[in-house]
């Protein structure tokens, strides 16, 4: 069981930004994926979002203020 302490993706410990930044997904995963009827708790520090949203074919970015 995670209890939201540790970025899933790095292993690294959430420091005090990390866990104000809340970069969380909690779902309830449905057909069409490996990992149907599971819960997914995914907690992510700053770091690792960053590189997952630099990875990011299509920029799920909004621009605010542009």
């Amino acid at each position: 069981m995670q209890d939201g302490k540790i970025c899933n993706r790095c292993g690294r410990e959430l420091d005090f930004w990390d866990v104000q930044e809340d970069f969380t997904i909690h779902r309830h995963i449905g057909y069409g994926s490996v990992h149907d009827g599971d819960i997914v708790n995914l907690h992510l520090c700053c770091d690792c979002f960053d590189k997952i949203v630099d990875e990011c074919k299509v920029s799920p970015v909004e621009e605010v203020g542009v």
